[in-house]
């Protein structure tokens, strides 16, 4: 696979629904979208956290979900029952970028990662909350009790002590 063929695949990506939020009625975000906000989460945690390689918490944070190009993505009610090997979906996924697989491998990298992918649930749930569906509170217990740098648990309480749309209101004083 060359570079075109990888971005035709990262573009599937837009079309790829977050399938969790689909069981309890809401239409979701695309995989695409989904990564765009943790790419920012992970670049503000690697920061926080005095990570060095930023363009490596980057590129894993929006990659993180490449393999969904190839599996789509699994609700945790499906994953009980299906099987997806997503080390080898990813790595076939950017097999002529190797380059794109070393931040995988960096343990302080792939844990601002995970907490940056743990946040963006949390904060697009905390949306659909702000907008009145009452079963996103699981996601929301579920995604912080697996955070595990300080930065992430910081910036977790405090997106849910706010109105995820009060800063829309605010511009419009």
């Amino acid at each position: 696979m060359d570079i075109v063929d990888f971005l035709y695949q990262a573009g599937s990506l837009k079309d790829v629904d977050r399938s969790g939020w689909k069981t309890v009625g809401i239409t979701p975000e695309s995989v695409s979208e989904h990564s765009y906000r943790t790419a920012l989460i992970a670049y503000f945690l690697a920061k926080e956290e005095g990570i060095e390689n930023k363009e490596g918490v980057l590129l894993a944070a929006l990659l993180h979900d490449v393999h969904e190009a190839r599996t789509t993505d699994l609700h945790l009610v499906a994953k009980q029952y299906a099987e997806v090997d997503e080390k080898r979906a990813r790595e076939d996924a950017l097999e002529t970028l190797p380059d794109f697989l070393r931040p995988f491998k960096d343990k302080r990298i792939m844990e601002v990662v995970k907490d940056a992918d743990k946040l963006e649930c949390i904060f697009q749930a905390k949306e659909y909350q702000d907008l009145g569906n009452p079963y996103v509170k699981d996601w929301i217990k579920n995604a912080s009790s697996v955070l595990r740098t300080p930065s992430a648990k910081k910036l977790c309480r405090q997106a849910l002590e706010r109105d995820a749309f009060a800063w829309l209101f605010e511009a419009r004083k």
